[in-house]
């Protein structure tokens, strides 16, 4: 006499089919989720190049002729004086120079966060001014001495 079959609940091959359809539309769908999001978010801006588009939009577009990182996370921007004018008293040019400076000194630090800005103003290839800055202090400016 034949063993008799033990009665099946359902087809097992059906329900594996089932779920492998089910896990590969859920990871085509987690796919195409995270390229949208990645889409919406835009490229990444690297810190300094962000800084510099920060001093940009407050002082000009192409007066920042170079920025730098480095490891102890001092921002360095080097940006071209648009504020002096042969016409005004050497008092107020210092007064002009260092209020630039020091207003995209805070701008940036609003914004983003280093543990020092140093912003170098420049005219002709000689640094007028440097104003550096740390988060929560008042930034501090220092002249050439060909400036004072």
């Amino acid at each position: 006499m034949p063993k008799p079959r033990s009665q099946k609940l359902f087809d097992w091959r059906a329900a594996a089919i089932y779920i492998a359809a089910v896990a590969v539309a859920g990871a085509g769908l987690f796919a195409w989720d995270h390229a949208y999001q990645a889409r919406l978010s835009g490229p990444r801006l690297r810190p300094e190049a962000l800084a510099k588009r920060l001093v940009e939009s407050f002082v000009g577009d192409g007066t920042v002729q170079g920025s730098t990182l480095d490891r102890s996370g001092t921002l360095t921007i080097r940006v071209k004086d648009v504020v002096t004018d042969k016409s005004k008293t050497p008092a107020q040019n210092r007064e002009l120079v260092s209020r630039e400076g020091s207003q995209a000194v805070e701008r940036v630090l609003g914004l983003v966060a280093f543990k020092q800005i140093v912003v170098q103003v420049v005219r002709d290839g000689k640094v007028l001014a440097t104003v550096r800055g740390k988060p929560g202090a008042k930034p501090e400016t220092d002249f050439a001495p060909e400036f004072k």
